[in-house]
């Protein structure tokens, strides 16, 4: 296996960066190598090739992004960076890797809950742990969720983390769907080592089975795809019931320019109504919509 060097000599430092309300244009052209650095550092890296890493050495590989993620990019800066053809083109590799880095890391953490004897012990030990809980308590705070309530999860992967933390610390009952059988056998079984069968309901299917169960609020993960379906599906599935709540969680910032946010006309047919910044190390910017019914 190619030995990676995690070297700290050449990190991107926050003092290296001036942000764009400062120097735009000298910013570009220290975040510019440090993001093209990083695609030829993982353009060995098949599909394979990231699972068979020790989940140490895969979370490692990911820190490396996670810094340049959360650079405090201004929207100007950003739109600099996607400028940048060289940036363009290896946005796909980027984006591919992060979205497996969360596939694989997920499942590794799914086994270790699944064959732990104390399983809330270790989920507390997850990197990303107090991230997510941030994330969660901050979405709560926004959803103004009423005791009895319940929210479906379109893309709750192998740890619905989202769905856990948000009984554990809430105590909302909610339905997660994932497309995926092994996925779905895994994060069952997640479930049910953490006593929550009660609580959290997992099912397999895509945002086409809201019809099939009962929910007040429906979120969207990040990672969900594809965002032009599923959106359409929620317009004609309201259309049917009457109104609800919809929420999805997207990237702004520099997070947008390295992972993939949810663009207009994936929402066709929806009005943003609210959205809700990460703080710290959280990546998703949490956004509310509604049906537009002038521009359907």
């Amino acid at each position: 296996m190619h030995d990676i060097n995690f070297s700290h000599e050449h990190e991107l430092k926050e003092h290296d960066f001036l942000g764009c309300c400062k120097d735009c244009q000298n910013s570009l052209a220290v975040i510019k190598p440090h993001i093209m650095g990083f695609a030829d550092r993982i353009r060995q890296y098949s599909r394979k090739r990231l699972e068979a890493l020790p989940p140490e050495e895969l979370y490692r590989l990911y820190q490396i992004l996670d810094d340049l993620a959360h650079m405090n990019a201004g929207s100007h800066l950003s739109s600099l960076l996607l400028d940048e053809e060289e940036i363009r083109h290896e946005l796909p590799l980027i984006r591919s890797y992060y979205t497996a880095f969360f596939g694989i890391h997920e499942d590794h953490l799914a086994d270790e809950l699944i064959h732990s004897r104390d399983p809330w012990k270790l989920l507390g030990t997850f990197p990303l742990y107090p991230r997510y809980v941030s994330l969660v308590e901050k979405q709560i705070e926004a959803m103004h969720i009423a005791p009895g309530k319940r929210l479906v999860f379109i893309g709750s992967g192998p740890v619905p983390l989202t769905l856990i933390l948000m009984n554990r610390l809430f105590g909302i009952r909610s339905i997660g769907i994932d497309n995926t059988p092994e996925t779905v056998r895994l994060s069952r079984e997640v479930i049910q080592h953490l006593g929550l069968q009660k609580e959290i309901e997992i099912v397999q299917g895509d945002d086409s089975s809201l019809e099939n169960f009962n929910w007040d609020i429906v979120l969207v993960a990040a990672l969900a795809e594809p965002k032009v379906r599923i959106f359409r599906n929620l317009r004609n599935i309201l259309d049917k019931r009457g109104p609800a709540p919809v929420v999805f969680r997207t990237y702004t910032g520099m997070q947008a320019v390295l992972y993939k946010p949810v663009q207009p006309e994936d929402i066709k047919g929806f009005k943003i109504v609210k959205a809700v910044a990460p703080t710290g190390r959280v990546n998703n910017t949490t956004v509310f919509v509604r049906i537009d019914q002038k521009n359907r």
